[in-house]
């Protein structure tokens, strides 16, 4: 079974009785914690009294782990078993201690583990699988752009506050891709503005500029001809003090997929290309984009390339940020 950080909470309420393994995993900590949190909670309100945590590793003796589960407290009949993996890796030892240990769940133990999510090599993996097929798995991921004004209207409305789609959006302007940030800021609003309708002009005199941009958040707004989110992304990146060459050599992949797409499409008006994984941005962006822009894009990248190693380019700016930003831009164009 899987549930998504945003619904545990509901789900939590509606138990009588925990389900013997649980595994919060994802590549966003802070709804991670929240996650784990919520399940320590409502274990103690359920009598599991007796609480041990193990941090395993790959080089850990995990045979602590069965032993761990075997051993409650005299007073309790119950016990809540936290296995913290920070790695996500297990190694040789873990990985056949774990399926062995997921295949016997113990009358009277709730076992959580919490790890970041495998790649996709090790998805793939007996002791990953096991974990998977025999845990309630809790998904914990970056909150989206497009989902983000949402997300904070939830949690200001715990907080009795409201705010209008617009001033929503603006907020998660200033917050995107830093979800512990936004957590913070909508926490120092409810003590500025105890209750009721914030105003854009609250907003804006509150909330510091805290966001933090991916390179794959750049290629989904040019991909979705989002222009000003397009500009802002790319001033954001340099902020951050992005390598420029490593979000050039993302960059430069993703637009020869963008091609071999559009390429498919003007053929056949499918939009598979075997080797190409195109997520529904990207899709959308091969059916807008023409060949001949996706093509002179590729070219002033390679102009930007050799701009970053401080050669001159003829009819180019020197800043190489500044041509970056125009080739982005040039992309998420509609016409």
């Amino acid at each position: 079974m899987a549930l998504n950080a945003g619904s545990l909470a509901a789900d939590l309420a509606n138990r009588r009785e925990l389900a013997p393994f649980w595994l919060v995993t994802g590549s966003e900590d802070l709804l991670m914690l929240e996650s784990a949190d919520l399940l320590r909670r409502r274990a103690r309100e359920l009598g599991y009294t007796d609480r041990q945590v193990l941090e395993l590793s790959a080089s850990a003796d995990w045979s602590q782990l069965p032993d761990a589960a075997a051993s409650i407290g005299m007073f309790d009949d119950k016990k809540f078993l936290e296995v913290r993996l920070p790695s996500g890796r297990p190694g040789i030892k873990g990985n056949k201690a774990l399926p062995e240990f997921v295949e016997r769940p113990v009358d009277g133990v709730v076992t959580l583990f919490t790890m970041p999510r495998p790649d996709w090599q090790g998805q793939k993996a007996a002791w990953w699988q096991a974990l998977v097929k025999a845990a309630t798995v809790v998904e914990c991921d970056p909150v989206e752009r497009p989902q983000l004004p949402q997300w904070l209207a939830g949690r200001m409305r715990a907080n009795g506050q409201t705010a209008a789609r617009d001033v929503l959006e603006a907020f998660a302007d200033l917050v995107e891709g830093n979800l512990l940030a936004a957590k913070q800021e909508v926490g120092k609003l409810s003590l500025l503005f105890p209750q009721g309708e914030l105003t854009l002009e609250q907003i804006e005199a509150s909330v510091g500029n805290c966001s933090r941009y991916t390179t794959e958040a750049l290629v989904e707004s040019f991909c979705t001809a989002s222009a000003d989110r397009t500009a802002r992304i790319v001033d954001g990146l340099e902020a951050q003090g992005e390598p420029l060459p490593f979000l050039l050599a993302i960059l430069t992949n993703q637009i020869r997929s963008l091609i071999k797409l559009r390429a498919s499409f003007e053929t056949s008006g499918n939009l598979y290309v075997k080797g190409v994984f195109a997520t529904n941005a990207m899709k959308a962006a091969a059916r807008r984009i023409p060949l001949k822009r996706l093509a002179a894009a590729l070219d002033v990248c390679a102009d930007i390339d050799r701009l970053s190693k401080g050669l001159s380019v003829r009819e180019r700016d020197g800043d190489p940020w500044i041509e970056l930003k125009s080739v982005c831009l040039f992309l998420a164009r509609t016409r």
